[in-house]
C-alpha cells in the first residue's frame, strides 16, 4: 500500500485520493472506538480509516495544517474601496449608480425626512462618491442642484454633503426646551390650593417653610401678620 501525502494530495488506497482543497477536518475518534482517522470532506461525505500509524498521522495532520496555512497567507486583505465600489452599492440597494454621466442623480436621490436619523454611510463610500461628482460634474449642476437639509442625516443629505464639501453631522444635537415668560420669573413663593379659599404658601428654596393663607372671613396668615407678603402673593397669583 503506497501513501501519497504531500502539499496537494491525500491518497491512502484504497479509503480515499483526493486534493487538499476537497478536505474540510480531520480528526480522530473518540475513545473507545480506538484509532480512526476521520477525513470529512467538503461534499459532505466522511470518510473513516482505521489503524494508521503515528507517522503516518502526524505526516497527515501536519500537510493538512500547512496546506491551510498557505492558503491563508494567499488570500488578499479586504479592500473597503472594492467592497463598496458603486456595482456592489447599487447591489446592495444603493439608490443611483455613475454610468457614463451623472445626468439623472438629482431625480433618483430624493431628500427624505423619515430617514433623518439614518446612521452614517462609510467614510470610504462617501468619499469615492464625492470623487467621482468632482471628476464628471464639469458645469457644476449636480453640487448646485444637491441641497442637505440641516440636522439630517438621510442618504441624500450625507452624499449632499460630500459633494459639497461640507461637514457631516457627527451626532445629534439636543432639542432646546422653551422656556416660558413665566419660567423666567423669579419665584418667592410657590402656592398651592389645598381648598375652599384656603392656600398653602411654602419657600420654593425651603420645602419647610410653608404657611397657610385664608382668603375669607377674616382673611388671616399662619403666621400672625396681618398684609403679610404670604397674603400678597396668594393675591397676585
Amino acid at each position: 500500500m503506497q501513501f501519497v501525502i504531500n502539499e496537494k494530495i491525500l491518497s491512502i488506497p484504497p479509503h480515499i485520493s483526493t486534493t487538499w482543497e476537497s478536505v474540510a477536518s480531520l480528526h480522530m475518534s473518540p475513545p473507545p472506538q480506538g484509532n480512526i482517522l476521520i477525513i470529512s470532506l467538503h461534499n459532505g461525505t466522511t470518510i473513516q480509516i482505521p489503524d494508521l500509524g503515528q507517522d503516518i498521522l502526524t505526516k497527515i495532520f501536519q500537510t493538512h495544517s500547512e496546506f491551510i496555512s498557505s492558503k491563508t497567507k494567499q488570500k488578499p486583505a479586504v479592500d473597503p474601496s472594492q467592497i463598496f465600489n458603486m456595482d456592489n452599492m447599487a447591489n446592495i440597494g444603493f439608490p443611483m449608480r455613475f454610468g457614463g454621466a451623472l445626468e439623472g442623480l438629482g431625480a433618483a436621490m430624493q431628500h427624505n425626512s423619515e430617514q433623518s436619523n439614518a446612521p452614517d454611510l462609510p467614510k470610504e463610500v462617501l468619499e469615492k462618491i464625492s470623487a467621482v461628482a468632482k471628476i464628471m460634474d464639469n458645469d457644476k449642476s449636480l453640487e448646485q442642484s444637491l441641497k442637505a437639509e440641516p440636522h439630517c442625516n438621510c442618504m441624500h443629505c450625507q452624499i449632499a454633503r460630500a459633494i459639497n464639501g461640507q461637514e457631516q453631522i457627527t451626532e445629534t444635537e439636543e432639542t432646546e426646551e422653551e422656556v416660558s415668560d413665566d419660567d423666567l420669573k423669579f419665584r418667592t413663593w410657590d402656592i398651592a390650593q389645598t381648598g375652599d379659599k384656603l392656600y398653602c404658601v411654602s419657600n420654593p428654596l425651603n420645602k419647610e417653610e410653608q404657611y397657610s393663607v385664608y382668603l375669607g372671613e377674616p382673611l388671616g396668615c399662619t403666621c400672625g401678620q396681618k398684609n403679610c407678603e404670604h397674603i400678597k402673593a396668594v393675591l397676585d397669583t
